[in-house]
């Protein structure tokens, strides 16, 4: 963890400069979510959810999606920009729906883009369903490398233990992986290494280092956002410290954080038409 320790103290101008330069030479990707469905079986619900905030102000957000519902979100995506499409839902167990492989195979066979599943943690059965069903790879975040932080914002649903184990699970089904966990909730410096260490162990495509954003209608909506600087010099160390061939990609890319942005070394960014919500 020298080499970690070492970036976790350098110069903000170096560590800002070096960060910038090796995210300057990757292909830039842009990524959009299409919802399969915006339920979710994580009882009780997470304390930070932006859905639930969603479904507070649209309450047709939370159903299940029909197929014509997502392939025309996709296609919007699309259109609006996206080269990549991260298909989405709730926490729905360890056993995915027939229907997110009926959906999963339907895009693949309309668009040419790369899809990646985000479910939670989900079986080997229901990854290898995923796959043959023509996905690419499986996102699967962390939330926290902390569990006690874990649960502090997730006391339901799957466990940390739970996504480590869907991440392995990925990676021996040989799918292209993307992961990370959110900066905040006091996360110590300790953490974030041990967080980023278990993250390079797995060789992933992509990392995103991503800042807690308070939204209305949540449990934790009068908590501090992430401070962004911080979040700045995370993002940057993960490009440093990650493997060559990994991809390090924003996941917020507006308001305070967007000023900081180009500091990051990310090459992945997410586009949200209106359309999503």
């Amino acid at each position: 963890m020298s080499n970690l320790r070492s970036l976790l103290v350098l110069d903000d101008n170096e560590l800002f400069r070096l960060a910038s330069e090796s995210g300057a030479k990757r292909k830039k990707v842009y990524w959009a979510p299409v919802v399969f469905d915006a339920g979710c079986r994580t009882s009780p619900c997470c304390r930070h959810c932006k859905w639930e905030s969603f479904k507070n102000n649209t309450a047709s957000f939370g159903k299940r999606r029909s197929l014509d519902e997502v392939l025309r979100s996709a296609e919007e995506m699309l259109q609006a920009g996206a080269t990549h499409l991260l298909a989405a839902s709730g926490w729905m167990g360890y056993e995915i729906p027939d229907s997110f492989c009926e959906y999963m195979r339907a895009i693949k066979t309309r668009f040419d883009a790369e899809v990646y599943g985000l479910f939670g943690a989900i079986s080997g059965t229901a990854l290898t369903a995923l796959q043959d069903a023509g996905m690419d790879g499986y996102q699967c975040g962390l939330e926290s490398p902390d569990e006690r932080i874990y649960r502090s914002f997730r006391p339901g649903g799957d466990s940390l233990s739970d996504r480590r184990k869907t991440l392995q699970c990925v990676k021996t089904a040989g799918l292209k992986i993307w992961s990370g966990f959110l900066l905040g909730f006091g996360l110590s410096d300790e953490g974030f290494l041990e967080g980023l260490e278990f993250l390079k162990g797995l060789s992933l495509d992509w990392i995103g280092i991503q800042p807690f954003v308070p939204f209305p209608h949540t449990r934790m909506q009068a908590e501090d956002p992430t401070n962004p600087y911080r979040w700045a010099r995370a993002m940057a160390i993960a490009r440093l410290y990650a493997d060559e061939g990994c991809n390090i990609v924003a996941t917020e890319n507006a308001g305070a954080y967007a000023n900081f942005l180009p500091l990051t070394g990310a090459n992945g960014f997410f586009i949200f038409p209106s359309q999503q919500r």
